[in-house]
């Protein structure tokens, strides 16, 4: 870390650099300055400075480095308070000069010490990097926090030297509390987002919270937005090392034990954002990424920790994001329908579902007092809540049986290409693609036939129950993937065409109209409830509804015809629904154009004031 000194440079503006004073080497024996550390902790709380004489500050930073920097973390532990101080200071300076110029407005006295400090921030790396191989947890957390709020605000080779460091902990690295922070450090950078807003700060992109009297420069677009240029490095250097990483965690996986899962945990999650859509990065950064996902197949055994199926099962439903991503584009990438392969095969041919780590059988569980020929509307839903399921091994089922209702969906749509298309809906497809689709057919609904008798086996719902309900109430008390599995469930409906018309079983197994009437069940009849999830941007309800009215439109009798006596009742929630979207447009109080779910909601309201006698 030695060559940091030489390259490290901050972005700051253009000024007369202040040298930090020269450190003594006796500076061992010398007291902290704690008041003067506490003083400038405070200052920073208020975003600002400028009541602070810049030699004062300077001489408190310049003791502490030359303290840390010349004795070995473990002889300064009688100093702890003092070290987490220094730490905690240090943090909260990086992270209030980050997000002060990332809203390009800066306090001229910190854009002061961060130019005095740009000559020594080679050392204050090194400390950092000595702080976080600590046995002290909380040394090593605080400096790993410290380290990735510096690191942002790095520019050029100073960045890739200390990134090639962090990424060279996570391949060789066998410390692993050292390997742990490293990767906490490189996630925290991927997800940092230039638009961060701090809830005691102003929603203005100017308004940074600083006292009044505070001496404010503005900085130039360069200066302030130097954050997206780390993350662009940091997906490099992961890329460069990615097959090592991968197979170092396989192995960690492979030899689970309570000092290395914090580790695994941290790299999953590190995995789950480098392929996350909300990290905003391109699709050519992140190609990468994608591969070694089969390798994380092989470990998931009967055998395997909770914490590890629980992790791996979020990246997979990461890269399988149905709702949000892949449903809406007309040609899925390479990668997702890979995986989305890869799961289906597991769970037709390696026995996948046996392995899940979820309890025993629901033989001896109460059944919930509904059937699927017997659907009461208006009773309220019936959870498939149970006492002898934990709530840890209730959440991997739901991620299990989610992750492969979107793999089946993704399948489907990947062989249809546009499984939205009403001509493909109704023709069947032809020729080489119709040959297709009757293989995947067959496969599909062995793999559904196996999910609707796992989670049968592990969850009270009646014996002759569709998945097309029982997937509703499972995951009646979870919004996000409630949709999501509605969706997939109408997209694989639509999506086999007339295929599953011809198939009684599996008609009914997927059918979107006994989803829609459950769920109804599920939230009492309330339109208000449907008003929410519109209006809300938590889930892909919008898209959900959007679909499934034109499904209605183009199959009205058949919807009718499930409906039977309780046609009125569903027709009065969507007539309210829109009743309730009418009087929101009219005050431009609705966020977003609704008019083609209004235009649906009339379409359908007229089929129904025609039919009805």
């Amino acid at each position: 870390m030695n060559s940091i000194v030489n390259h490290v440079k901050m972005v700051e503006p253009q000024q007369k650099r202040v040298k930090l004073p020269p450190s003594g080497d006796d500076s061992g024996g010398q007291l902290l300055p704690r008041r003067d550390l506490e003083m400038i902790h405070a200052q920073l709380i208020r975003k600002c400075l400028c009541s602070l004489q810049l030699p004062n500050i300077l001489h408190t930073l310049a003791v502490c480095n030359d303290c840390f920097s010349s004795h070995p973390v473990s002889h300064m532990l009688q100093l702890r308070d003092e070290m987490l101080l220094y730490i905690s200071m240090l943090t909260l300076f990086f992270e209030v000069s980050l997000r002060q110029q990332s809203r390009g407005v800066l306090c001229s006295r910190i854009s002061e010490v961060v130019a005095a400090g740009a000559d020594n921030e080679g050392a204050v790396l090194d400390i950092l990097f000595g702080f976080m191989a600590s046995e002290d947890k909380y040394v090593s957390y605080s400096s790993s926090r410290a380290l990735s709020s510096l690191l942002l605000m790095l520019r050029g080779r100073a960045s890739e030297i200390v990134l090639e460091k962090l990424v060279d902990n996570l391949a060789m690295s066998t410390n692993l509390i050292e390997m742990g922070h490293s990767i906490e450090v490189v996630r925290r950078v991927i997800e940092w987002k230039d638009l961060d807003e701090h809830p005691l700060e102003g929603t203005e992109p100017t308004d940074t919270g600083q006292p009044g009297e505070c001496a404010k420069i503005t900085l130039t677009p360069a200066d302030s937005q130097g954050a997206n240029e780390v993350k662009y490095v940091a997906t490099k250097k992961l890329d460069c090392k990615w097959f090592i990483l991968v197979s170092r965690l396989t192995q960690l996986i492979n030899e689970f034990s309570t000092e290395r899962e914090h580790v695994i945990v941290s790299f999953l999650t590190l995995w789950e954002s480098l392929i996350s859509v909300k990290a905003n990065l391109s699709v050519t950064d992140t190609k990468e990424f994608y591969s070694g996902l089969e390798r994380l197949m092989t470990p998931l055994t009967r055998h395997t920790h909770t914490i590890v199926w629980r992790k791996v099962l979020d990246l997979y439903n990461e890269v399988l994001c149905y709702g949000s991503t892949l449903a809406l584009q007309d040609v899925l990438a390479e990668e997702p329908c890979n995986l989305a392969h890869l799961l289906i095969r597991a769970v037709k041919d390696r026995r996948l579902l046996e392995c899940v780590p979820c309890g025993g059988s629901a033989e001896h569980r109460t059944l919930p007092n509904h059937s699927s020929n017997a659907m009461d509307i208006g009773a309220g839903p019936s959870s498939g809540s149970v006492s002898g399921i934990d709530q840890s091994e209730r959440t991997i089922l739901h991620k299990v049986v989610l992750v492969i209702l979107k793999a089946i969906a993704v399948t489907v749509k990947e062989t249809r290409c546009d499984s939205s298309s009403e001509n493909s809906s109704r023709s069947g497809g032809s020729g080489s693609e119709d040959v297709d689709m009757a293989i995947i057919e067959r496969s599909l609904r062995e793999v559904m036939r196996k999910v609707d008798g796992f989670v049968k086996s592990k969850l009270p719902f009646h014996p002759e129950a569709p998945m097309a309900e029982w997937m509703v109430r499972l995951f009646a008390d979870q919004d996000d993937w409630l949709v999501e599995s509605m969706v997939c469930g109408l997209d694989i409906f639509t999506g086999l065409g007339i295929r599953i018309r011809q198939q009684p079983e599996l008609h009914a197994c997927v059918n979107p109209h006994t989803t829609f009437l459950v769920f109804l069940e599920t939230i009492y009849l309330e339109h208000d409830v449907l008003l929410d999830l519109l209006v809300s941007n938590e889930t892909s309800f919008l898209l959900y509804l959007l679909r499934y009215l034109k499904f209605i439109r183009r199959s009205w009798q058949e919807f009718a015809s499930h409906c039977g006596r309780r046609l009125e009742e569903v027709m009065t929630v969507l007539i309210r629904l829109r009743y309730a979207i009418d009087r929101l447009v009219s005050k431009n109080l609705f966020p977003y154009n609704i008019s083609p779910v209004l235009k649906l909601l009339q379409k359908c309201e007229e089929f129904y004031e025609v039919s009805d006698p």
